[in-house]
């Protein structure tokens, strides 16, 4: 199935297996720190599993954007 949904597509990226650990872990501080997104607080949101239910229904209607992070306890 592959070959036929990847015809017509230009498969870009990095090759990560052969760049150096010590590289890696330099970008991915990089990114969790210079690179992180200003509304990252913004894009989650916290509930309990009580509300569950009501934002289920509101994630199926499409009315719920980002995160949502159900606190178990």
């Amino acid at each position: 199935m592959l070959p036929f949904i990847s015809r017509g597509i230009n498969w870009l990226g990095i090759d990560s297996v052969k760049c150096p650990m010590e590289k890696r872990v330099k970008i991915w501080e990089r990114l969790a720190d210079d690179f992180k997104p200003d509304m990252h607080e913004e894009m989650v949101n916290e509930i309990s599993l009580e509300e569950l239910p009501d934002v289920l229904r509101n994630i199926l209607d499409g009315n719920v954007r980002g995160r949502t992070i159900v606190k178990l306890s």
